[in-house]
Protein backbone atom coordinates (compact mmCIF):
# COMPACT_ATOMS: atom_id res chain seq x y z
CA UNK A 1 0.00 0.00 0.00
CA UNK A 2 1.35 3.30 -0.69
CA UNK A 3 2.64 5.83 2.14
CA UNK A 4 -0.69 8.38 0.79
CA UNK A 5 -3.34 5.85 1.46
CA UNK A 6 -1.78 4.72 4.67
CA UNK A 7 -2.34 8.97 5.17
CA UNK A 8 -5.95 8.88 4.24
CA UNK A 9 -6.51 5.71 6.52
CA UNK A 10 -4.50 7.90 9.00
CA UNK A 11 -6.75 11.02 8.68
CA UNK A 12 -9.87 9.27 8.69
CA UNK A 13 -9.13 7.12 12.12
CA UNK A 14 -7.88 10.61 13.19
CA UNK A 15 -11.84 11.85 12.42
CA UNK A 16 -13.17 8.54 13.63
CA UNK A 17 -11.34 9.43 17.09
CA UNK A 18 -13.55 12.79 17.37
CA UNK A 19 -16.93 10.78 16.82
CA UNK A 20 -16.44 7.44 18.75
CA UNK A 21 -14.95 9.01 21.78
CA UNK A 22 -17.59 10.68 23.63
CA UNK A 23 -18.35 8.50 26.39
CA UNK A 24 -16.57 5.74 28.12
CA UNK A 25 -17.80 2.66 26.17
CA UNK A 26 -17.30 3.90 22.96
CA UNK A 27 -14.23 4.91 23.87
CA UNK A 28 -12.85 1.37 24.96
CA UNK A 29 -14.10 -0.15 22.25
CA UNK A 30 -12.64 2.31 19.79
CA UNK A 31 -9.30 1.54 21.48
CA UNK A 32 -9.90 -1.86 21.86
CA UNK A 33 -10.01 -1.63 17.62
CA UNK A 34 -7.15 0.82 17.05
CA UNK A 35 -4.11 -0.77 19.10
CA UNK A 36 -5.05 -3.95 17.87
CA UNK A 37 -6.20 -3.95 14.56
CA UNK A 38 -4.94 -0.83 12.84
CA UNK A 39 -2.39 0.25 14.84
CA UNK A 40 -0.12 -2.86 14.30
CA UNK A 41 -0.98 -2.55 11.05
CA UNK A 42 0.35 1.03 10.53
CA UNK A 43 3.25 0.03 12.63
CA UNK A 44 4.62 -2.28 9.91
CA UNK A 45 3.12 -0.31 6.74
CA UNK A 46 3.80 2.88 7.73
CA UNK A 47 7.42 2.48 8.40
CA UNK A 48 7.43 0.71 5.19
CA UNK A 49 8.70 -2.38 6.53
CA UNK A 50 7.88 -6.00 6.98
CA UNK A 51 6.74 -7.87 10.28
CA UNK A 52 9.80 -9.71 10.81
CA UNK A 53 12.15 -6.52 9.88
CA UNK A 54 16.19 -6.55 11.25
CA UNK A 55 17.22 -3.63 13.34
CA UNK A 56 18.84 -2.01 10.56
CA UNK A 57 15.77 -2.14 8.34
CA UNK A 58 13.96 -0.39 11.13
CA UNK A 59 16.42 1.99 11.68
CA UNK A 60 16.43 2.96 8.05
CA UNK A 61 13.12 3.57 7.74
CA UNK A 62 12.74 5.43 10.75
CA UNK A 63 15.26 7.80 9.18
CA UNK A 64 13.95 8.15 6.34
CA UNK A 65 10.22 8.99 7.35
CA UNK A 66 10.86 11.26 10.31
CA UNK A 67 12.81 13.23 7.98
CA UNK A 68 9.43 13.05 5.79
CA UNK A 69 7.36 14.12 8.65
CA UNK A 70 9.56 16.24 10.85
CA UNK A 71 7.22 19.47 11.90
CA UNK A 72 10.38 21.81 10.48
CA UNK A 73 10.30 19.84 7.15
CA UNK A 74 7.09 18.79 6.44
CA UNK A 75 4.32 21.29 4.47
CA UNK A 76 1.27 19.48 6.10
CA UNK A 77 -0.43 20.96 9.01
CA UNK A 78 1.30 21.22 12.22
CA UNK A 79 -0.96 19.28 13.79
CA UNK A 80 -1.21 16.38 11.16
CA UNK A 81 2.49 16.59 10.51
CA UNK A 82 3.03 16.42 14.60
CA UNK A 83 0.88 13.37 15.28
CA UNK A 84 2.57 11.75 12.04
CA UNK A 85 5.45 12.52 13.85
CA UNK A 86 4.82 10.93 17.06
CA UNK A 87 3.44 7.31 15.35
CA UNK A 88 6.37 6.89 13.66
CA UNK A 89 8.69 8.10 16.58
CA UNK A 90 6.51 5.37 18.80
CA UNK A 91 6.84 2.92 16.37
CA UNK A 92 10.41 3.11 15.66
CA UNK A 93 10.66 3.12 20.38
CA UNK A 94 9.09 0.09 20.39
CA UNK A 95 10.30 -1.72 17.26
CA UNK A 96 14.05 -0.69 17.86
CA UNK A 97 14.20 -2.23 21.45
CA UNK A 98 14.47 -6.35 21.13
CA UNK A 99 12.39 -6.65 24.62
CA UNK A 100 9.54 -4.81 23.70
CA UNK A 101 9.14 -6.18 20.03
CA UNK A 102 9.38 -9.69 21.02
CA UNK A 103 6.08 -8.76 23.23
CA UNK A 104 4.51 -6.19 20.88
CA UNK A 105 4.39 -8.84 18.15
CA UNK A 106 3.65 -12.33 20.59
CA UNK A 107 0.43 -9.96 23.10
CA UNK A 108 0.05 -7.17 20.99
CA UNK A 109 -0.17 -3.13 22.32
CA UNK A 110 -2.43 -3.24 25.09
CA UNK A 111 -0.48 -6.00 26.91
CA UNK A 112 2.58 -4.34 26.05
CA UNK A 113 1.36 -1.41 27.96
CA UNK A 114 0.14 -3.21 30.71
CA UNK A 115 3.70 -4.43 31.76
CA UNK A 116 5.43 -7.79 31.57
CA UNK A 117 8.55 -10.19 32.13
CA UNK A 118 8.47 -10.77 36.29
CA UNK A 119 12.06 -10.77 36.25
CA UNK A 120 13.03 -8.53 33.07
CA UNK A 121 12.54 -4.92 32.61
CA UNK A 122 9.56 -2.72 32.02
CA UNK A 123 7.77 -4.01 34.49
CA UNK A 124 5.48 -1.12 34.74
CA UNK A 125 4.65 -1.47 31.13
CA UNK A 126 5.12 0.64 28.09
CA UNK A 127 3.57 4.18 27.44
CA UNK A 128 4.90 6.71 24.95
CA UNK A 129 6.70 9.85 26.61
CA UNK A 130 5.29 11.94 24.10
CA UNK A 131 9.24 13.04 22.98
CA UNK A 132 9.55 12.53 19.53
CA UNK A 133 12.30 15.37 19.58
CA UNK A 134 14.34 13.52 22.04
CA UNK A 135 13.92 10.40 20.02
CA UNK A 136 15.25 12.18 16.78
CA UNK A 137 17.80 13.72 18.98
CA UNK A 138 19.25 10.47 20.16
CA UNK A 139 19.23 8.62 17.06
CA UNK A 140 20.69 11.46 14.70
CA UNK A 141 22.75 13.39 17.42
CA UNK A 142 21.56 16.50 16.79
CA UNK A 143 17.95 17.78 16.81
CA UNK A 144 18.66 20.00 13.58
CA UNK A 145 16.76 18.05 10.85
CA UNK A 146 18.26 20.17 8.10
CA UNK A 147 21.63 18.52 8.74
CA UNK A 148 20.22 15.09 8.09
CA UNK A 149 18.87 15.54 4.51
CA UNK A 150 22.26 15.06 2.26
CA UNK A 151 25.80 15.77 2.73
CA UNK A 152 28.17 17.67 0.97
CA UNK A 153 28.98 14.39 -1.29
CA UNK A 154 25.10 14.61 -2.00
CA UNK A 155 24.20 11.29 -0.81
CA UNK A 156 21.46 10.45 2.34
CA UNK A 157 22.60 11.03 5.53
CA UNK A 158 21.41 7.94 7.91
CA UNK A 159 21.02 8.20 12.02
CA UNK A 160 23.90 6.53 14.41
CA UNK A 161 22.06 4.40 16.27
CA UNK A 162 21.71 1.62 13.76
CA UNK A 163 22.90 3.31 10.97
CA UNK A 164 26.40 1.36 10.37
CA UNK A 165 24.58 -0.81 7.33
CA UNK A 166 23.35 2.50 5.48
CA UNK A 167 26.08 5.18 5.58
CA UNK A 168 25.86 6.58 8.98
CA UNK A 169 29.83 7.42 9.44
CA UNK A 170 29.13 9.51 6.42
CA UNK A 171 27.34 12.17 8.96
CA UNK A 172 29.81 15.31 9.82
CA UNK A 173 28.42 16.29 12.39
CA UNK A 174 29.14 13.39 15.00
CA UNK A 175 32.44 12.00 15.07
CA UNK A 176 33.24 8.45 15.05
CA UNK A 177 35.76 6.11 17.95
CA UNK A 178 38.43 7.48 18.06
CA UNK A 179 41.78 5.69 16.88
CA UNK A 180 42.83 3.60 19.37
CA UNK A 181 47.02 4.50 20.16
CA UNK A 182 49.30 2.45 21.94
CA UNK A 183 52.77 3.34 22.90
CA UNK A 184 55.38 0.67 22.12
CA UNK A 185 58.59 1.14 23.88
CA UNK A 186 61.71 -0.20 21.99
CA UNK A 187 65.33 -0.45 23.07
CA UNK A 188 67.71 0.50 20.09
CA UNK A 189 69.21 -2.78 20.29
CA UNK A 190 65.42 -4.41 19.27
CA UNK A 191 65.05 -1.25 16.50
CA UNK A 192 68.85 -2.57 15.13
CA UNK A 193 67.99 -5.83 14.84
CA UNK A 194 64.13 -6.05 14.73
CA UNK A 195 61.80 -8.08 17.01
CA UNK A 196 58.21 -9.10 17.72
CA UNK A 197 56.57 -7.68 20.85
CA UNK A 198 53.36 -9.06 22.68
CA UNK A 199 51.80 -6.05 23.76
CA UNK A 200 47.79 -5.54 25.93
CA UNK A 201 45.76 -2.64 25.15
CA UNK A 202 42.31 -2.10 26.36
CA UNK A 203 39.61 -1.37 23.91
CA UNK A 204 35.73 -0.34 23.26
CA UNK A 205 33.65 -3.20 21.48
CA UNK A 206 30.18 -3.05 20.72
CA UNK A 207 28.00 -5.92 23.18
CA UNK A 208 25.23 -7.81 21.30
CA UNK A 209 22.57 -5.31 21.13
CA UNK A 210 24.48 -3.43 18.61
CA UNK A 211 24.02 -0.17 20.53
CA UNK A 212 26.56 -0.29 24.12
CA UNK A 213 29.80 -0.73 24.50
CA UNK A 214 32.21 -2.11 26.78
CA UNK A 215 35.63 -2.44 27.57
CA UNK A 216 37.72 -4.95 27.08
CA UNK A 217 41.34 -6.31 26.98
CA UNK A 218 43.40 -8.08 24.43
CA UNK A 219 47.09 -8.88 23.35
CA UNK A 220 48.50 -8.85 19.53
CA UNK A 221 52.01 -9.63 18.53
CA UNK A 222 53.57 -7.15 16.38
CA UNK A 223 56.35 -7.24 14.61
CA UNK A 224 59.30 -4.72 14.77
CA UNK A 225 61.36 -4.06 11.48
CA UNK A 226 64.80 -3.48 11.38
CA UNK A 227 65.46 0.67 11.24
CA UNK A 228 61.83 1.63 12.50
CA UNK A 229 62.10 5.27 14.06
CA UNK A 230 60.88 6.53 17.27
CA UNK A 231 57.45 7.93 16.33
CA UNK A 232 56.74 5.70 13.59
CA UNK A 233 53.21 3.53 13.69
CA UNK A 234 52.09 0.02 12.50
CA UNK A 235 48.65 0.74 11.90
CA UNK A 236 46.05 -2.19 11.29
CA UNK A 237 43.13 -0.68 9.39
CA UNK A 238 39.75 -1.24 11.64
CA UNK A 239 41.08 -3.14 14.68
CA UNK A 240 40.35 -0.15 17.38
CA UNK A 241 37.81 1.02 18.70
CA UNK A 242 33.87 0.17 17.94
CA UNK A 243 30.71 2.54 18.07
CA UNK A 244 27.23 2.37 16.95
CA UNK A 245 26.92 3.54 13.30
CA UNK A 246 30.01 3.79 12.75
CA UNK A 247 33.44 1.77 11.25
CA UNK A 248 35.46 0.74 13.82
CA UNK A 249 38.80 2.96 14.25
CA UNK A 250 42.07 1.86 13.60
CA UNK A 251 44.70 0.45 16.23
CA UNK A 252 48.17 2.34 16.07
CA UNK A 253 51.16 1.33 17.72
CA UNK A 254 53.45 4.34 18.15
CA UNK A 255 57.33 3.60 18.45
CA UNK A 256 58.86 4.97 21.22
CA UNK A 257 62.86 4.22 21.65
CA UNK A 258 64.26 4.09 25.40
CA UNK A 259 67.67 5.43 25.89
CA UNK A 260 70.55 3.61 25.17
CA UNK A 261 74.13 3.62 27.75
CA UNK A 262 76.31 4.49 25.38
CA UNK A 263 74.56 4.45 21.53
CA UNK A 264 72.13 8.03 20.61
CA UNK A 265 70.56 7.56 17.57
CA UNK A 266 70.34 10.86 15.14
CA UNK A 267 68.01 9.36 12.27
CA UNK A 268 69.62 6.61 10.45
CA UNK A 269 73.27 7.52 12.07
CA UNK A 270 74.69 6.45 15.14
CA UNK A 271 76.79 8.38 17.94
CA UNK A 272 79.17 6.35 20.06
CA UNK A 273 81.06 8.34 23.05
CA UNK A 274 83.83 6.32 23.53
CA UNK A 275 85.56 7.14 27.08
CA UNK A 276 89.88 6.89 26.57
CA UNK A 277 92.38 7.57 28.81
CA UNK A 278 94.54 10.65 28.50
CA UNK A 279 97.50 8.19 27.83
CA UNK A 280 95.42 6.66 25.36
CA UNK A 281 94.81 9.46 23.27
CA UNK A 282 97.30 10.96 23.16
CA UNK A 283 99.16 8.05 22.09
CA UNK A 284 96.30 7.29 19.77
CA UNK A 285 95.75 3.94 20.41
CA UNK A 286 92.69 1.75 18.42
CA UNK A 287 89.38 1.53 20.35
CA UNK A 288 87.16 -1.73 20.62
CA UNK A 289 83.39 -1.38 20.35
CA UNK A 290 80.78 -3.70 21.06
CA UNK A 291 77.64 -2.49 18.63
CA UNK A 292 74.02 -3.47 18.59
CA UNK A 293 74.31 -6.34 17.48
CA UNK A 294 76.97 -7.91 19.39
CA UNK A 295 80.04 -7.50 16.72
CA UNK A 296 83.76 -6.36 18.36
CA UNK A 297 84.40 -3.49 16.10
CA UNK A 298 87.83 -2.35 16.31
CA UNK A 299 88.31 1.08 14.97
CA UNK A 300 92.01 2.22 14.36
CA UNK A 301 92.98 6.04 15.51
CA UNK A 302 95.23 7.33 13.20
CA UNK A 303 95.40 10.74 15.23
CA UNK A 304 96.49 12.29 18.13
CA UNK A 305 92.44 12.31 19.99
CA UNK A 306 91.04 16.32 20.84
CA UNK A 307 87.70 16.47 22.73
CA UNK A 308 86.95 17.97 19.37
CA UNK A 309 88.07 14.74 17.59
CA UNK A 310 84.98 12.84 15.67
CA UNK A 311 85.82 9.57 13.67
CA UNK A 312 83.55 8.72 11.29
CA UNK A 313 82.73 4.89 10.17
CA UNK A 314 81.10 4.29 7.28
CA UNK A 315 77.82 1.80 7.38
CA UNK A 316 77.91 1.68 11.04
CA UNK A 317 74.72 3.34 11.72
CA UNK A 318 70.77 1.95 11.83
CA UNK A 319 69.60 -0.24 8.98
CA UNK A 320 67.85 1.56 6.86
CA UNK A 321 63.91 1.16 7.10
CA UNK A 322 62.22 -0.54 4.38
CA UNK A 323 58.73 1.37 3.50
CA UNK A 324 57.59 -1.32 1.12
CA UNK A 325 58.32 -4.79 2.44
CA UNK A 326 56.79 -6.88 -0.75
CA UNK A 327 59.36 -4.74 -2.96
CA UNK A 328 62.24 -4.05 -0.84
CA UNK A 329 62.09 -8.30 -0.15
CA UNK A 330 64.97 -9.91 -0.26
CA UNK A 331 67.30 -7.07 -0.92
CA UNK A 332 69.87 -5.97 1.68
CA UNK A 333 70.08 -3.26 4.29
CA UNK A 334 71.53 -0.08 3.62
CA UNK A 335 73.30 1.02 6.60
CA UNK A 336 73.43 4.65 7.76
CA UNK A 337 77.35 5.88 9.54
CA UNK A 338 78.85 5.29 13.12
CA UNK A 339 80.40 8.84 14.16
CA UNK A 340 82.35 8.55 17.72
CA UNK A 341 83.41 11.48 19.76
CA UNK A 342 85.65 10.83 22.47
CA UNK A 343 85.76 11.53 26.72
CA UNK A 344 89.09 12.06 27.52
CA UNK A 345 89.42 10.63 30.86
CA UNK A 346 92.24 13.08 32.85
CA UNK A 347 94.27 11.32 35.72
CA UNK A 348 92.94 12.69 38.93
CA UNK A 349 96.27 13.03 40.66
CA UNK A 350 99.79 13.92 39.21
CA UNK A 351 103.28 14.25 41.57
CA UNK A 352 104.91 16.89 40.89
CA UNK A 353 107.65 14.92 39.36
CA UNK A 354 105.19 13.64 36.68
CA UNK A 355 103.57 17.11 36.08
CA UNK A 356 107.05 18.13 35.51
CA UNK A 357 107.82 15.56 33.07
CA UNK A 358 104.35 15.59 30.90
CA UNK A 359 104.85 19.30 30.93
CA UNK A 360 108.22 18.86 29.02
CA UNK A 361 106.92 16.66 26.70
CA UNK A 362 104.10 18.62 25.70
CA UNK A 363 106.29 21.66 25.34
CA UNK A 364 108.78 19.88 23.46
CA UNK A 365 106.24 18.66 20.60
CA UNK A 366 105.29 22.22 20.25
CA UNK A 367 108.48 23.46 19.18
Amino acid sequence: MQRETVFKLETHILHLSGRYQQNEYNKLIFNYFIYNFIIKWIITRFLEINRDASASEVAKAYNKLSLKWHPKLSKLDHNTTYHHFCLISEAYEVLSDPIKRTFYDKYGEEKLKEGFFANGNLKGGYSFAGNPEEIFEKFFGTSNPFAQLIDTNGSENHGTLFSHAFGGQNFPGIPGPQDLEIQVECTLHELYNGCAKTVSYQRQVLNKDGITTRQIMETKEIKIDRGIETGQKIVYKELGNEAAGFKSSDLIFQIKETPHPTFKRKGNDLLYIAKVKLANAIAADPIQIVTLDNRKLQVPVDQIISPKYVKMIENEGMPIFQQDEVKDFGKPYTFGNLYIRFDIQFPEDLTESQKNRIKDILLEGQQ
